[in-house]
């Protein structure tokens, strides 16, 4: 698999044309326009590498066009941007090149790899090789209302740190009768939180060393953690002490809630910090909230904080989302080698200075810690303060329990967010919910398998 010989670093150096590289991905907003400002820079800085960055629109809409460019490889990008859980499917698409194989024809970017946090490459080794070149990080974190807690008398100077910690807030939340409070917890319906508090816990989903060691074939879905995600997620609705927004939902209701002050708490991504301080400071935009118009009275000035996400054994715990930045084999022979230089530009702490302060993508160098322009903002802003919990956060992920590597992820997240939805709309109990979904996943394995041939 490893092989330098995929990726001749020194044939773009010396040569006199310059390579087009096109570079496909699913931003939108600030991170869009973020990546376009990164690859001018890249461009004006050098004259052996041309990037042409386009949009694809969703996730779902870059995989689906990347998988029927598969037939003709002529029409494929030289570098494309997917999600977190394409791991295995871009592995198995066979025209990926690893970024180990980079490496070892490119000994100059040790010291880069070296830099790198080692929670994130670890989460994109399988079989002991790391695949996609670049990282775009984030990880869930937890705003919480500290003027609310603070009626409520719940201390604001430590948070909860297990999900049975946070039940035990909201209820002294919800017993404060505090005014204008629908309920302490806004939460939308996703994969994502069972799957960080499993691995957070060390708990695998699938076989073969959670799908890092051989092709991933047996669900392990259905085990005492999930039942106990399920039960705790089930009570906190039943007991009015949480508000389930649907994943179906594509507006901001969730941010909108803890802004309007009816919920408390809510736990999502690091990549909302940017949307939650716009919102705060008055300075929203469409942009910064993807597109989305709002309809709403903004509050500005809420006394917001940012905590670790708090977990089944400890808070912070779990893996690592976003996307990575794959090196695709096409027609052009130098289009991997010139894809491997803007990755190396990409990974330089300048620009994840600018990722970071721009796109609320998380840096993940362990020496941007040391950037001065970023202990600046980590230290003096609310933005900064925020970004610098959840990276704190990223620091702290175990390398050594990264989650798992799935081939058919997002229909195991799609399953995930049906069976969720069933529990919390539909009245279907835990122990149903799971078994449902213990089945769909493993039909989906088993059909990934008979596709794959593994």
């Amino acid at each position: 698999v490893v092989d330098a010989a995929d990726c001749p670093v020194k044939e773009v150096s010396s040569s006199t044309a310059p390579t087009n590289i096109t570079v496909w991905h699913a931003y939108v907003g600030l991170q869009a326009s973020t990546l376009q400002q990164i690859a001018d820079a890249f461009n004006a800085s050098q004259d052996k590498v041309k990037v042409d960055v386009q949009a694809q629109g969703t996730y779902e809409e870059l995989l689906k066009k990347f998988q029927d460019a598969l037939a003709n490889p002529a029409s494929l990008p030289d570098l494309v941007l997917t999600e977190d859980t394409t791991t295995q499917f871009m592995i198995d698409s066979g025209v990926v090149v690893p970024a180990a194989s980079c490496r070892e024809a490119d000994p100059g970017s040790d010291a880069t790899y070296d830099d790198v946090l080692p929670a994130v490459t670890s989460a994109y080794t399988v079989d002991d090789v790391l695949w996609p070149g670049a990282f775009s990080v984030s990880m869930p974190v937890m705003y919480v209302n500290k003027a609310i807690l603070a009626q409520a008398d719940v201390p604001t100077d430590s948070y909860p740190q297990t999900i049975e910690e946070l039940r035990s807030v909201a209820e002294k939340i919800k017993a404060a009768n505090v005014p204008g409070l629908k309920t302490p917890l806004v939460i939308k319906v996703d994969s994502w939180f069972v799957e960080n508090w499993l691995t957070g816990a060390g708990k695998p989903l699938v076989d073969n060393d959670n799908g890092r060691s051989g092709l991933a074939t047996e669900s392990e879905l259905a085990q005492p953690d999930t039942t106990r995600i399920y039960e705790w997620f089930k009570s906190m609705i039943d007991d009015g002490l949480a508000t389930a927004i649907p994943s179906s939902s594509t507006g901001v209701d969730e941010y909108l809630a803890l802004n309007a002050k009816s919920s408390a708490i809510l736990i999502q991504t690091s990549t909302a910090i940017s949307t939650l301080a716009a919102l705060l400071e008055g300075s929203v935009s469409k942009e910064q909230l993807g597109g989305v118009g709002i309809d709403a009275t903004i509050n500005t000035g809420l006394d917001i904080d940012v905590a670790l996400q708090p977990g089944l054994e400890e808070a912070g715990q779990g893996q690592i989302g976003g996307s990575a930045w794959y090196m695709v084999k096409t027609d052009e022979k130098l289009g991997v080698p010139a894809a491997w230089q803007f990755i190396r530009y990409f990974l330089q702490t300048p620009n994840q200075v600018t990722w970071t302060l721009q796109g609320s993508y998380l840096p993940v160098l362990k020496s941007a810690q040391n950037d001065p322009t970023l202990q600046k903002e980590f230290t003096t802003t609310t933005k900064g303060k925020w970004l610098n919990t959840a990276y704190q956060g990223l620091k702290n992920l175990n390398p050594d329990f990264p989650g798992p590597v799935i081939g058919p992820f997002n229909e195991f997240r799609a399953i995930m967010r049906t069976s969720l939805d069933s529990v919390a709309f539909n009245g279907v109990g835990v122990k149903d919910a799971i078994k449902k979904a213990d089945t769909d996943f493993q039909a989906s394995l088993d059909q990934y398998k008979t596709d794959t041939g593994g």
